[in-house]
């Protein structure tokens, strides 16, 4: 990343700050400027070198930058549009770290139509469960795949502007629509999500108390994306209801094959499901250029 670049990060949760530290640890030296809603998250990030400068107001984050990133959650990023592309100087790109693209560019479209700054959309596929300021991860995204979905009006220095900053963070970048982007992502991401929470909710039925001390790995480890913010994920579902529906019918399809062979199934029969699952599982990691850490 040309560090003679100012780089302002809008919301410094885990993908905000673990970029700025990312960044930072691989060389970047130019400025980062930052914004934060709560007075406590401003002075941490300038405590612990996450930012140069933090303002109270986004709009004065962004006058000097030439690259913004936007780290909030997805209708919060459009919400913040509104308040800064008044601000942004000639030339000026903004991107950001949402899971889904398309009900976003339809927002972000008519905001930068008369701007002489322009919107990209990115999603790195990297996250965690954990939250805030104080889970910033330098190698959040080392190792691994970002998307960047420009649309057909992207400018090309842009689109290799906010590909350089995801590669400046460690991350291998493709390309896609955000049509492609949204319904392989309810596939890979969003599914994974809503049955980790729904399997949470239906282990407890209601009482967690009761039930506590029999779950053991399995439970911890199918529902840890379950802890995630509900924040975050209430947005992704809004705006990518009709692919996460297509993936929710294809999983109760699944579910009600395993039901059937539960019904009328024989020991070979159980066996087969759970030998095709593990198979399954085995070659998405093998193939996987990403997870091996």
């Amino acid at each position: 990343m040309d560090s003679s670049k100012n780089i302002a990060i809008l919301g410094f949760g885990l993908m905000g700050s673990s970029l700025a530290l990312g960044l930072k640890k691989r060389g970047f030296v130019g400025k980062i400027l930052g914004y934060a809603r709560r007075e406590e998250t401003r002075r941490q990030a300038l405590a612990s070198g996450v930012a140069d400068e933090v303002f109270a107001d986004p709009a004065e984050a962004v006058r000097d930058a030439d690259l913004v990133v936007v780290c909030v959650p997805i209708w919060t990023i459009a919400k913040l549009a509104e308040k800064i592309v008044g601000a942004l100087k000639p030339g000026a790109v903004v991107t950001d770290v949402g899971s889904t693209k398309s009900e976003l560019l339809k927002t972000m479209e008519p905001l930068f139509r008369n701007s002489a700054a322009c919107f990209v959309g990115s999603h790195p596929i990297a996250g965690s469960e954990k939250t805030g300021i104080e889970a910033g991860n330098p190698d959040l995204y080392d190792g691994r795949l970002t998307v960047v979905c420009p649309s057909d009006d992207t400018p090309a220095e842009a689109d290799a502007l906010v590909s350089d900053l995801w590669r400046s963070a460690g991350s291998e970048v493709v390309e896609m629509s955000p049509a492609e982007h949204d319904l392989m992502l309810a596939s890979t991401s969003h599914l994974p999500h809503m049955v980790a929470a729904a399997l949470a909710r239906s282990v407890a039925d209601g009482h967690p108390s009761k039930k506590a001390d029999f779950c053991g790995t399995g439970f911890k480890d199918t529902t840890r994306v379950a802890s995630g913010s509900a924040d975050m994920w209430v947005d992704i579902i809004d705006t990518n209801r009709a692919a996460l529906e297509a993936e929710l019918d294809r999983f109760h399809q699944e579910l009600q094959g395993l039901i059937q062979i539960l019904r009328s199934g024989n020991g070979d029969d159980i066996r087969k499901w759970l030998e095709d699952a593990r198979d399954d599982r085995n070659k998405i990691l093998k193939l996987n250029r990403f997870l091996k850490r």
